[in-house]
C-alpha cells in the first residue's frame, strides 16, 4: 500500500456498535434496516436481533399502555 492509495474505512453505520445503539436506544424497529444492511452479520444474526427487537418493541408498549392506564386513574380519582 502506497501514501496515494485510500484508507478503506467502514461506514459509521456498519459499526455493530453504532447498530446495537440505535436499535435499542434510538430507533427500536426503525433501525431494522440497519441490521439488515450490515455486511458482518450472518443471515442468523440477522433474524436474532429482529426477533429480539419485535419482543423489546412488544415490552415497550405494554409498559406504556399500563403507565397511561395508570395515570389516567389516578387523574380520574383526582378529579372527583
Amino acid at each position: 500500500m502506497t501514501m496515494n492509495e485510500p484508507t478503506s474505512h467502514p461506514k459509521w453505520y456498519h459499526n455493530v456498535w453504532v447498530v446495537l445503539l440505535m436499535l435499542f436506544f434510538v430507533l427500536g424497529p426503525l433501525g431494522l434496516p440497519l441490521v439488515w444492511s450490515h455486511p458482518r452479520f450472518s443471515q442468523r444474526t440477522k433474524w436474532i436481533l429482529t426477533a429480539v427487537t419485535a419482543l423489546y418493541t412488544i415490552l415497550l408498549i405494554d409498559v406504556t399502555i399500563r403507565a397511561v392506564r395508570g395515570a389516567v386513574q389516578l387523574f380520574n380519582q383526582l378529579a372527583f
